[in-house]
């Protein structure tokens, strides 16, 4: 069980990590604002190409799969390249460790789903939990010596909305793969991906802008990318792997953790590496920020404990 708990917690880190690096993707590389539509081409594309053959050796070639997994994992692969437009959206506004913060509202969202279609009724621990959750989201999201919280309360909204399809994202991979195995499962999602790369590449604007990006900075997309699909895949595993010898609960409470990392790598790297890193270690700023993070944390221990 300890090994468990380790094993969950540096997935945490390496979720930590993807977080600077997709900060760094969107306003480190080029300043033509075109960094989001360039990485939902690789997010999709270039990932579909270089993960599908991987789930189709783990499934042993056999990726058969029923009407109905088929139906709801090309749904998830939407889903998830939505949610994942909106969190690039709130990342271009906000520091890294402020929008994990605001990923904790995805197990509200996922209770919420859970009420609705499942028709599970929510224990008072869960409602006290998603409450307290909520208000760190808000408070984390509040600029106290500034008038004006506009950006704030927009990377509020995008988050919220983001949380809200990652939480769709999950509910439709669990149907998925409680109709069917979960390597072909997790192919033909990939091959999702693959047809959305398709249909945004037919799009001018995304494939002008890949284009551009390609012939520009080629090498650090390309090397940035793949590697940050690689940490995001090996934690993924890790919390699988662990899912297994942990209660579920547990595992969901370390891997609030990841606000945590998220705040001390920044601090770090804007301190070793400014070049690279953004993150506002303004006195007010970092209480504020540990406080949401210690806050969101507590709900999460509320909700799953």
């Amino acid at each position: 069980m300890t090994v468990a708990v380790v094993i969950t917690i540096l997935a945490s880190l390496l979720w930590a990590i993807t977080n600077h690096i997709d900060k760094f993707l969107i306003d480190g590389i080029d300043e033509s604002g075109s960094s989001i539509k360039t990485l939902l081409v690789f997010s999709t594309l270039i990932a579909g190409m270089v993960l599908s053959p991987i789930w189709l050796i783990a499934s042993n070639f056999s990726v058969s799969i029923g009407t109905i997994s088929l139906i709801c994992v090309l749904l998830a692969s939407v889903v998830y390249i939505l949610a994942t437009l909106f969190y690039f959206k709130a990342l271009e506004k906000n520091d890294a460790s402020i929008i994990v913060v605001m990923f904790q509202m995805i197990p509200v969202f996922s209770y919420i789903l859970a009420l609705i279609f499942f028709k599970e009724n929510l224990t008072v621990k869960q409602i006290v939990g998603s409450i307290i959750i909520i208000i760190s989201a808000v408070l984390i999201s509040f600029n106290f010596e500034e008038k004006n919280n506009k950006s704030k309360w927009l990377a509020l909204v995008l988050m919220t909305i983001s949380s809200l399809f990652y939480s769709t994202y999950f509910f439709l991979f669990d149907i998925a793969i409680r109709n069917g195995e979960y390597n072909s499962c997790a192919f033909w999602y990939q091959i999702g991906f693959l047809i959305i790369g398709l249909i945004l590449m037919c799009i001018k604007s995304f494939r002008t802008t890949f284009i551009k990006a390609i012939k520009t900075n080629g090498k650090k997309y390309f090397s940035l990318n793949l590697t940050n699909e690689a940490i995001n895949l090996i934690a993924n595993l890790m919390v699988n792997f662990a899912n297994v010898t942990i209660p579920l609960a547990l595992a969901s409470v370390l891997t609030g953790f990841q606000g945590a990392f998220a705040f001390i790598l920044g601090a770090i790297g804007i301190k070793l590496l400014p070049k690279y890193f953004k993150e506002d270690l303004r006195k007010r700023v970092v209480f504020q920020k540990i406080g949401c993070i210690v806050l969101s944390i507590i709900g999460l221990i509320v909700m799953f404990g």
